[in-house]
């Protein structure tokens, strides 16, 4: 009886918050959908959702029924629309081994530090008929050809498809070619051509030749190491910002302030509301008479839709302008602006529109923040108004350093583990770091950026650039400082999925129960903090080259490299032992033993003995029958792969098996059973 009643008054106190569950349904069916093996039969999807819209009509009269039909449906149209937007996307075409002439229309200018670098919309190949998907050319750091959006373009290049993970469940960089419709990437060996003419007027011209004066009048102002963030803040390109700077940045956890997205906006959007509603209520008929906080709110999206234009509306800062598009809503129909409701159908405009995102690093680190927010403040409310209650000046700065402290602690330690999981590598001193760069931003730098906008057409921006710049210097200075703390960014070995998904469980579960039941989230965190723990790197790691090996001996990790390694997987390798230095192997022989590994670098004359696994950068061709092998021939038909020695035998695992058959993977070689 005492555990019916508790339950009861549990529904009771929650009765509002089940209806959150639906997002988290369509989540987890699109993240079900992308770590399936192999490409579902395209009318699951749609079967599923029938079959939802039907359990929910037959259970609409019962309120536990109709949330459990609500929650089917919502993840059967997740995974349908998972379905339909990769089925949607054409697949790779194969590119020639060997120099080619590419052409094409230019859809993008990315300007890098050595160089530039085109994406080409529907290119031809030697003459070729089109393609669907782009290809992006790295142009020569000589050529300084004057290139426009628009314009169609030749020039010769050599190009290569995407990349197979560095290891097992590394970065699939094929998933992220896939989705974001290219084709191939490569470098130019020869100058670019203008084959025609840009078509005059566009609007996509217009905006590049805005950004690029922008940016132009910016650097003759500022110099490069302030004047290349105040280019990333105004116009969204942050390819100029100097390497040393940029990793200055990620190390004192302020990556954030450089990738225009929902920060930038909200500011922007900030700045616009606060300044519409300050100048209205200057006079006493609009502000009675007008409907003044819709028309700041309004003002404010028109602002943040203009910042989003002129910074590349690239998809983070699109899903940002989304969500806040949401809160002004809420604002001009008098809702509240701000709540876990409006976060919800934010993640499932989202969701329905891109599923990929889900599996990305925006996403997540965004929602995390966000909801950790939201929730952190609603459960401190009584405690924040008593921080705020004072009334002299020291009372109400103390109070607004520890918000902002706050503030910090709850966006970034809800991100960290996505930060973690994505990138393996932490940043411990975020919360100091946070609390001069974000207030310093809101405050000063950006209200000085869109005052420099405003004055550029005067020929007078350099008023307002100059004071940005001194704000911009403040916080280079201090990541400088920062990043040279100890142990200032933590290389870390990667999480298990398991991991990450009883994070995000521990995660939700505080966050939008409102009873003493959310503190069921602590365990669920607690359990993927131990089974991250528990998880345990390889003893054995080749490259799908068969170029690089790494053996586990003891604590130290030996490499054996080859010539013509790619310097890029190892450094992909770095955080696999969570930083552990990897030592050039001291094998000379033809072979040596390396605990229970055999390491051969020719076949073995005399057999593999009682080896528990033989790895060979060569081809061994059935030298080896009493132990499995990993040699150039199995990472050729299964790429990368590693292996755990273990007292009961030997696990492999295959980047192959880690991906599955999927339209984003490129296609291996027929299967053949390892010996």
């Amino acid at each position: 009886m005492a555990m019916r009643a508790w339950f009861a008054a549990w529904l009771e106190a929650e009765q509002d918050r089940f209806l959150l569950l639906i997002p988290v349904a369509m989540g987890a069916a699109i993240l079900g959908y992308f770590a399936l093996p192999r490409e579902p039969k395209l009318w699951l999807g749609v079967v599923a959702v029938a079959c939802a819209v039907a359990f929910l009509a037959a259970l609409w009269r019962s309120p536990a029924g109709r949330l459990v039909a609500a929650l089917a449906l919502a993840a059967a149209l997740g995974f349908a629309r998972a379905e339909w937007r990769t089925a949607d996307e054409p697949g790779f075409v194969p590119v020639p081994h060997k120099s080619v002439e590419i052409s094409g229309t230019i859809a993008a200018i990315d300007l890098l530090p050595n160089g530039r670098r085109i994406t080409l919309a529907h290119p031809s190949l030697d003459d070729g008929a089109p393609l669907q998907r782009a290809i992006r050319v790295h142009l020569r750091s000589t050529d300084d050809t004057p290139l426009w959006l628009g314009e169609a373009v030749k020039t010769k290049a050599l190009l290569f498809g995407p990349e197979r993970p560095a290891y097992p469940g590394g970065w699939d960089q094929g998933r992220q070619d896939f989705f974001s419709g290219l084709d191939a990437s490569g470098f130019a060996i020869a100058p670019v051509t203008i084959t025609a003419p840009a078509q005059p007027g566009t609007l996509a011209r217009r905006l590049q030749a805005l950004r690029q004066d922008i940016a132009a009048r910016i650097l003759a102002i500022l110099p490069v190491e302030t004047g290349s963030i105040a280019v990333t803040l105004l116009t969204g390109e942050e390819q100029t910002i100097p390497v040393a700077e940029r990793n200055a940045f990620i190390a004192a956890g302020l990556a954030h302030i450089l990738a225009v997205a929902g920060l930038h906006v909200g500011i922007v959007m900030g700045l616009a509301f606060t300044a519409t509603r300050f100048l209205l209520t200057r006079h006493e008929r609009i502000t009675v008479r007008w409907p003044v906080k819709p028309l700041a709110a309004t003002a404010a999206l028109a602002a943040g839709l203009a910042y989003a234009l002129l910074t590349g509306a690239h998809l983070p800062i699109l899903r940002s302008l989304a969500m806040a598009s949401l809160v002004t809503l809420g604002i001009i129909v008098g809702r509240r602006a701000v709540s876990l409701r409006g976060l919800g159908l934010a993640a499932m405009l989202i969701m329905l529109a891109s599923p990929e995102a889900v599996m990305g690093t925006s996403f997540q680190m965004s929602f995390s923040a966000v909801l950790a927010l939201i929730a952190g403040y609603e459960a401190a409310r009584n405690l924040n108004m008593r921080f705020h209650g004072g009334t002299s000046l020291a009372g109400r700065m103390g109070g607004h350093v520890i918000a902002l402290a706050f503030t910090s602690l709850l966006a970034g330690g809800a991100s960290m583990p996505y930060a973690a999981f994505q990138f393996q590598q932490i940043q411990p001193y975020w919360i100091p770091a946070n609390l001069v760069a974000v207030p310093l931003t809101a405050l000063w730098i950006l209200p000085w950026g869109l005052a420099a906008l405003a004055l550029m057409p005067l020929h007078l921006a350099a008023l307002a650039l100059v004071p940005m710049g001194w704000g911009i210097a403040v916080i280079i200075w201090i990541t400088a400082r920062i990043a040279a703390w100890p142990a200032a960014m933590l290389r870390i070995a990667p999480m298990p999925d398991a991991a990450i998904l009883l994070i995000t469980a521990g995660l939700i579960c505080l966050s939008i129960w409102r009873s003493a039941a959310r503190y069921a989230g602590l365990p669920l965190l607690l359990a993927g903090a131990l089974v991250y723990a528990a998880a345990r790197p390889p003893d054995v790691l080749v490259s799908a080259d068969a170029k690089l090996i790494a053996l586990r001996d003891g604590a130290g990790i030996l490499l054996v490299r080859q010539p013509k390694a790619q310097s890029y997987t190892l450094a992909q390798w770095a955080p696999v032992w969570g930083g552990t230095q990897l030592v050039p192997a001291s094998c000379t022989a033809t072979s040596c033993r390396v605990g229970r590994v055999l390491l051969a670098m020719t076949p073995p004359a005399g057999g593999c003995g009682d080896a528990a696994v033989v790895v060979s950068p060569e081809p061994l061709r059935g030298a080896c029958a009493s132990a499995p092998v990993i040699d150039r021939f199995s990472v050729w038909r299964q790429g990368a792969m590693e292996a755990w020695v273990g007292p009961h035998g030997v696990r492999l695992r295959s980047d192959r098996m880690a991906q599955g058959d999927r339209p984003w993977v490129q296609p291996y070689p027929p299967d053949e059973t390892l010996r």
